[in-house]
């Protein structure tokens, strides 16, 4: 279709080529976090971790197109064009369906797929599958002001919080969270000690272990009656979780203190002229792991303490 896609001023439908259904579902995703300085003290639970910067890794993606032309020689022609467009350095590459121009760098052609005889008479088609790298993965979010949510979806309310807004806030339904959540973490290694002639592992377990720092998965489907609305809650929650200092996470089981770590699983549902509807996986890392301990409590959720200023402990 005319105008659906432009790459450095070329309408790609002049060479018989689109963008397939689902060929674009890398344009949006969060890049994922560099790494943060961090230590595993074995003798506290979870990470110590230096939030203070926060940088993200450039995107890889890949972009699926179809190209079809009526005879070999103009599809030769057409194909060749094709690759001399895509292949020159940076591009950029306008999209109607995200009503967004995104900056590219050319990698590879990592799949191609072809039909209709070269010698024969008829048309010709061809799958492409091209790899690019988004060097600024921060080239969409733009505005690190954007952090109040403004869903008009009226979600019920999910019960998982980001820094204090439920994500229904953001227009989105959680699918899952608490596979994750409900895991217990694991055991930081106790000192151990192995001899060749000897079967077996000698172990010295602490009766008081600390644990791993843990993953927290959350699966989200996020939807948005116009692009303006979707484009503003998705930058809300980009700037949410690019934040220095920890995330908090809160839910039926309490809050987590997080950091981010990527997107996964980004799906488009269909056409955005019909309605935004997307799918995706958002993945933290919880610092403060370790075994939960329950206290007494009193009817408005604070805890009780004692003469001496000490929570109430339960046991069995």
């Amino acid at each position: 279709m005319k105008g659906s896609v432009i790459i450095n001023g070329t309408d790609i439908s002049d060479f018989g080529a689109l963008i397939l259904r689902g060929g674009d579902y890398d344009f949006l995703p969060f890049p994922a976090r560099v790494e943060p300085k961090q230590n595993n003290w074995h003798e506290h639970d979870g990470l110590d971790v230096d939030l203070t910067e926060v940088y993200f890794k450039e995107r890889s993606l890949s972009v699926q197109f179809y190209i079809s032309n009526g005879n070999s020689l103009e599809y030769e022609f057409n194909l060749n064009s094709f690759y001399g467009l895509i292949a020159t350095g940076y591009i950029d590459l306008y999209s109607r369906e995200f009503a967004r121009t995104f900056r590219m760098r050319y990698l590879s052609v990592a799949d191609y797929k072809h039909k209709g005889g070269l010698y024969k008479q008829g048309a010709k088609q061809g799958w492409v599958k091209v790899n690019f790298s988004m060097d600024d993965p921060l080239q969409l979010f733009t505005d690190p002001a954007i952090r109040v949510p403004a869903s008009s979806k009226n979600y019920p309310l999910s019960g998982v919080l980001l820094n204090g807004y439920d994500l229904a806030q953001f227009g989105i339904v959680v699918n899952e969270c608490y596979s994750s959540m409900l895991a217990q973490a694991a055991v930081k290694a106790p000192l151990t000690r192995k001899f060749a002639k000897y079967t077996g592992l000698l172990a010295y377990p602490n009766s008081n272990p600390t644990f791993e720092a843990k993953e927290i998965t959350i699966k989200c489907t996020m939807a948005a009656n116009s692009l303006a609305e979707f484009y503003h809650n998705y930058e809300a929650l980009f700037n949410h979780v690019s934040q220095t200092g920890e995330l908090l996470i809160e839910t039926y089981l309490g809050g987590a203190s997080c950091y981010y770590l990527k997107m996964e699983n980004f799906k488009k549902h269909g056409v955005f002229a019909r309605g935004v509807m997307v799918s995706f996986t958002l993945r933290f890392m919880q610092l403060d792991t370790g075994l939960t301990t329950y206290v007494l409590g009193a009817e408005d959720g604070s805890a009780l303490l004692t003469e001496d200023n000490e929570y109430i402990e339960i046991t069995k």
